[in-house]
């Protein structure tokens, strides 16, 4: 029983030791990888070119057909591939982008791969081009590798006899639509603004008058005017001008007048020439619109019972020019 326990501790030890070893030796290789890492780094070794390029076919390429390229560099530690250019030979493009890959790492030293591809574009002999390699790190810091990119010939496409190559079609290309000035576009607007804001104005005020006899709209009007200067609101001579207005946009409406745009004696002076007021309405309206006139533009005093008397004037010859039945469903329509 105690030799099998001596045997057991004996495996146990030497497990033990074999586990420090390992460790030992991990921490060993890490630090000396750490300190070539270093060294590395820090030297002036350059990277070379560990295969040189190579084309996936050199001979008799069909025009049309890519064509693979690749290679290889090695390069010290601490050394990082920044850029890759290619330059294909003439009569042959380089087709989307090079690439670039880690394929092997070594004590010291990686490796890259670099991959391209290019497409002949004319039958012949396509001359050599070239590869640039851009790389960064060590004692130098930048370093430019150049390869070269073979030669390789293309031959035309073959035709069997009796056949007779088709033409592509046309190919169509989107004709962009113009530009067109950011101040253009905003002018546009606002001027589709401004009309759509008249037309509303204008259609509310047409609508108003044709869902509102004049008649009725007036006797509304003299009623607020009167309201307003008893509470306060308004003056006397303000409450005058406001009437003036009330009437003369009344007799416009009702009778086809342009009282509103006429003076007072251009008015006065087409009334008495055979208009549709009475003898007694039109002395009414001479003397009403220039006691106004006085108020408004000779700053004559004006006083509420001046208004009140001219208001119930106003409203009789309102209700005494007031349409019939039949004439005011036609006027309204």
């Amino acid at each position: 029983m105690k030799n099998k326990q001596t045997f057991l501790q004996k495996i146990v030890r030497g497990a033990l030791i074999f586990l420090l070893l390992l460790v030992l030796c991990a921490a060993g290789t890490g630090i000396a990888a750490a300190v070539k890492y270093r060294q590395c780094a820090a030297s002036a070794d350059r990277a070379e070119i560990a295969k040189s390029a190579e084309l996936t076919a050199s001979s008799d390429v069909p025009i049309g057909s890519t064509v693979g390229v690749s290679a290889e560099i090695r390069a010290p530690w601490g050394r990082t591939l920044t850029e890759l250019a290619v330059q294909p030979g003439k009569n042959s493009q380089l087709i989307g982008t090079p690439s670039f890959e880690r394929i092997k790492t070594g004590w010291g030293f990686v490796v890259w791969k670099l991959n391209a591809t290019v497409l002949a574009y004319r039958p012949g002999e396509i001359p050599a081009g070239s590869i640039t390699a851009q790389i960064e790190g060590g004692a130098e810091k930048k370093q430019e590798l150049n390869l070269v990119l073979p030669a390789f010939t293309a031959k035309a496409l073959e035709v069997a006899a009796g056949d007779t190559p088709g033409i592509a079609g046309r190919i169509e290309h989107p004709v962009p639509p113009e530009r067109v000035s950011m101040k253009w576009t905003l002018g546009a607007i606002a001027l589709v603004l401004i009309f759509a804001i008249l037309w509303y104005v204008l259609y509310r005020r047409h609508a108003r008058r044709r869902a509102v006899p004049p008649w009725t709209a007036a006797l509304s009007s003299i009623a607020r005017i009167r309201d307003d200067l008893h509470s306060g609101s308004s003056n006397a001579a303000n409450a005058i001008t406001r009437l003036t207005d009330v009437v003369r946009g009344y007799l416009e409406i009702r009778f086809h007048l342009r009282a509103e745009h006429q003076t007072t004696r251009e008015f006065l002076d087409e009334i008495h020439a055979g208009g549709p007021l009475e003898q007694t309405q039109r002395e009414f309206l001479k003397e009403f619109l220039a006691s106004a006139d006085m108020v408004k533009f000779a700053k004559a005093p004006a006083d509420v019972m001046a208004f009140d008397e001219a208001a119930v004037r106003a409203e009789t010859l309102v209700r005494e020019t007031t349409a019939t039945e039949k004439e005011g469903k036609e006027k309204t329509k």
